[in-house]
């Protein structure tokens, strides 16, 4: 079993353990607090439900740290760095509840003296959530087959003047799902390949754009992705294209992976790497 961790990474790296008193212990936190909306019209009796909402989430942390004073002071000066360095370059950092995470902003600090003789410091910070879901990725790495393609000659059908290849079954990648809905995705596609061509259970992830070798295609359905970034090509040396405008319209690109037995079908004479991003309300409750 792996070994339960909470941490606080901040968006250049820093990495705090939450669960190391001579570090940031995380005392208490309501991390499995949560509220959905509601969109509702108003009937003679009672309402009538449009949909759910979800607002930004924030949540109260209580961190204690023992140690020397001048111990207790660095690491304090090394947690307010990392966490306004995320502030001032408005990218979140990331607190993580064994498999989950959810991405924040530290917006709300109090810090003071605690105990007899100040035998501790305490400090309460607020997580501030823009995207209010706590996250478990699952990735699939989807490696070229041997078997995906079979080169044949004439011989095997005389009529036929040249050599040709033909799909060989099976192509299928089958990957469980252990969710309960569906879930948003992204999709790595390596080249070379002359289309992206990729059937996840019954939709068709299709773009209508070559990718060459060393290169690799990203096809990135999450909500809160910018919508340059939603299908985009990688150069081999690191020049980002946007080819979003060359999806088959015939097929809905950004499709979410449902829950359940997902069957992924393609001709896999390259590879492609499928990561899942399974959303919760609250992360998993640690087991005893």
């Amino acid at each position: 079993m792996n070994e339960f961790k909470v941490t606080y990474t901040s968006s250049n790296g820093k990495v705090f353990n939450l669960l190391i008193f001579d570090d940031l212990k995380l005392e208490k936190a309501d991390f499995h607090s949560y509220k959905w909306g509601k969109n509702v019209s108003a009937r003679q009796f009672g309402d009538k439900l449009n949909y759910f909402t979800k607002s930004a989430q924030t949540y109260k942390c209580t961190l204690l740290l023992n140690g020397s004073p001048a111990n207790r002071r660095a690491k304090l000066e090394a947690f307010t760095q990392a966490t306004e360095y995320d502030i001032t370059h408005m990218t979140p950092g990331r607190i993580t509840w064994g498999l989950d995470y959810i991405e924040c902003y530290l917006t709300d600090s109090d810090t003071k003296p605690r105990g007899d003789g100040a035998a501790y410091t305490e400090r309460t910070v607020t997580a501030y959530c823009p995207y209010p879901f706590w996250i478990e990725e699952v990735h699939t790495l989807i490696q070229p087959s041997t078997q995906g393609i079979r080169t044949t000659d004439k011989k095997y059908n005389p009529s036929y003047p040249y050599p040709y290849s033909y799909p060989y079954a099976p192509n299928a990648v089958f990957i469980n799902v252990d969710h309960y809905t569906e879930s948003p995705f992204k999709l790595i596609v390596y080249g070379p390949c002359t289309d992206v061509n990729i059937n996840i259970s019954g939709n068709i992830y299709k773009v209508d754009h070559a990718v060459l070798a060393g290169q690799y295609m990203v096809i990135d359905s999450r909500p809160n992705t910018p919508a340059d970034r939603k299908c985009y090509i990688v150069s081999a040396s690191g020049i980002i294209t946007n080819v979003f405008d060359y999806r088959d319209p015939q097929y809905e690109l950004l499709k979410p992976i449902p829950m359940g037995d997902v069957v992924v079908t393609f001709e896999r004479t390259h590879a492609a790497e499928l990561t899942l991003y399974m959303e919760r309300s609250e992360p998993r409750w640690k087991e005893s």
